[in-house]
């Protein structure tokens, strides 16, 4: 799978096309607080504890389930 370049809390990470937000901050040493997610079932968002903001995004989006997209700019701090 094609690496895809995105960056969390102003830290440039990679991860492979087709994971979630979730995944590659595990992946990287960054925590994002879980309560619903368990990697071995499909990730349906309910808890909403893992929601991040997404630069150009309307609303806070489910880590859990958010595929990355190359160039994406990832907040778990965010004020919103």
């Amino acid at each position: 799978m094609k690496k895809i370049t995105i960056t969390i809390n102003g830290a440039q990470v990679s991860g492979r096309e087709g994971t979630t937000i979730l995944e590659v901050a595990q992946e990287n040493g960054i925590d994002i607080p879980t309560l619903c997610y368990r990697p071995e079932l499909t990730p349906i968002g309910a808890c909403r504890i893992c929601v991040v903001e997404v630069e150009g995004s309307k609303t806070l989006a489910g880590a859990c389930h958010t595929p990355i997209t190359q160039g994406m700019v990832i907040h778990t701090h965010s004020p919103k």
